[in-house]
């Protein structure tokens, strides 16, 4: 995972907990905020991976259009 998703992982669990009282802050328990970090960064890095492979399925075909087009240019 990369740094930055971390750290905007992070920022989201505190913005959330800075919405909650401290008394339920305390009932949720940090190790639960904790495991809450990790699940929005495994989000986070899942849609990143699924739209670089998006991108790479696009990069691809235009790969092979170019390539049939200069195959077929002097036809």
């Amino acid at each position: 995972m990369s740094q930055k998703q971390t750290q905007h992982s992070h920022n989201v669990v505190e913005s959330f907990k800075g919405k909650l009282s401290t008394e339920l802050q305390s009932q949720i328990g940090e190790s639960n905020f904790s495991a809450l970090e990790l699940i929005v960064e495994s989000a986070i890095s899942t849609a990143v991976l699924e739209e670089l492979e998006k991108a790479a399925d696009r990069v691809e075909k235009l790969s092979h259009d170019i390539r049939n087009f200069a195959e077929s240019y002097d036809s």
